[in-house]
């Protein structure tokens, strides 16, 4: 059955231009792991607003979790998490979910110009995310260590290089607009998840790109988000 947590974060003092936005009522969905939903969760704790973080067990651990889940499918969009309930409104896949976030929290650009910068790096970002889950999901051992040595080597090395050339183009302490967006929070989300893979030293990445790292620091001492680091479930 799904493990049903409800928490309540304070609005952050770093965040310089949050939406006013009716309180809503929200519920957030997915499996009892970060991953596709976690950019999502670190957007509401900056956000600072009461929501409930449903997660549903990870069917690969057990046939109960397995038969739970084929049942809970059928009844969703796409079949997959996460899925979002705004006010009773049902949005599914996980950008679409984040972005939708971004906005209502004043965090998603402030004209279409910023709104577009802001999904440039996100997207970059995502194909990274991808990647690195295609490496997971594969079965063949001899394909897949291929498949993550070139992850290590040339794919979140390049990645890091690109972002801080964007960073760097773009005044150096935030992606876009010279203000906190979800970019900053997506890319700090990928850097901070890389710790958490045994195979990557992703603090010797980080060294070689010095704006980047110092914006992930930065992101990471933001209360709310803080508090939610050190709160959330493992």
């Amino acid at each position: 059955m799904p493990v049903t947590i409800t928490q309540t974060i304070h609005l952050p003092t770093a965040q310089k231009h949050p939406r006013k936005t009716p309180l809503a009522t929200i519920k957030l969905k997915y499996f009892n792991i970060r991953a596709r939903a976690e950019p999502a969760r670190l957007l509401l704790a900056c956000a600072g607003v009461e929501y409930q973080d449903v997660r549903v067990e990870q069917p690969w651990l057990s046939l109960d979790n397995e038969q739970y889940w084929e049942a809970l499918r059928t009844s969703l969009p796409y079949g997959q998490l996460p899925i979002l309930y705004w006010d009773g409104e049902e949005i599914a896949q996980s950008l679409a979910v984040a972005r939708f976030l971004a906005k209502q929290f004043g965090l998603a650009g402030r004209d279409t110009l910023e709104e577009a910068q802001v999904d440039e790096i996100v997207y970059a970002i995502e194909d990274a995310v991808n990647a690195r889950i295609d490496v997971l999901h594969e079965t063949d051992e001899k394909r897949r260590k291929t498949m993550e040595d070139k992850f290590i080597t040339k794919t979140v090395p390049t990645l890091f290089l690109q972002l801080e050339q964007r960073l760097v183009l773009r005044g150096g302490q935030f992606f876009v607009g010279n203000n906190l967006s979800w970019a900053d929070i997506q890319a700090f989300f990928f850097c901070s998840e890389l710790d958490n893979q045994a195979m990557l030293d992703n603090q010797a990445m980080l060294d070689k790109a010095t704006h980047l790292a110092d914006l992930v620091r930065r992101v990471g001492k933001i209360p709310n988000i803080q508090k939610w680091v050190q709160s959330r479930p493992e």
